[in-house]
């Protein structure tokens, strides 16, 4: 990828990368048939989720599938306790503590079969059953991520994906379009504090 030079250059490759999200948004025009996301977190890694990437992506070209599925890291899902996790898009289908030797089963029952994995798929205590989605685990229903909104979302490896996901438009707006007093203006009016303990007020 080439110097981004200008805001219009940034809006440009927002606009050609965009396709690179669209199943995880959910667009049905999407150029790939799925998107499998694989925590990339520390715990994630020490339980082998960089294998697991690499045996699905493996078992996924033995079924000729690796033109219309791709496997990748993502950041953290923040349930490190159930890690390794794996999210598959557009289904939107959660398995949890994955192990690299679960691939196989993934691609050929999941992908290949239609029948989600029973077995990886998490354990809701509120239900005393076994959940398909992120959204109707009580871990996750109340929270709303701000900072983190990305993690899980996009592979924080590759900056095609934080550009389609409107990465740098801030900044590309503050630096052509507002004044530095406008600036001031909207960083005090945001509200924000600081992260790290101080939480210093702006």
């Amino acid at each position: 990828m080439g110097a981004i030079r200008s805001f219009t250059e940034l809006k440009s490759r927002h606009e050609e990368l965009a396709p690179l999200l669209m199943l995880r948004l959910g667009e049905e025009t999407a150029p790939r048939k799925r998107d499998i996301l694989v925590c990339g977190g520390t715990g994630c890694q020490a339980s082998e989720s960089e294998q697991l990437v690499e045996n699905l992506n493996a078992v996924l070209r033995e079924h000729g599938l690796d033109q219309e599925v791709r496997a990748q890291i993502t950041g953290c899902f923040g349930f490190c306790e159930k890690g390794p996790i794996v999210k598959v898009h557009p289904d939107n289908v959660f398995y949890v503590q994955v192990q690299a030797d679960d691939a196989r089963e993934i691609v050929e029952s999941h992908l290949v079969g239609g029948t989600h994995v029973e077995r990886l798929l998490c354990l809701e205590p509120t239900l005393d059953q076994r959940v398909h989605r992120q959204s109707d685990m009580s871990f996750y229903k109340k929270q709303m991520r701000v900072a983190l909104r990305n993690c899980g979302f996009i592979n924080p490896e590759l900056i095609d994906e934080y550009i389609a996901n409107q990465g740098y438009q801030a900044l590309g707006r503050v630096l052509n379009t507002m004044t530095p007093a406008e600036v001031c203006a909207l960083v005090k009016a945001s509200g924000l504090r600081g992260r790290g303990g101080g939480g210093f007020p702006t």
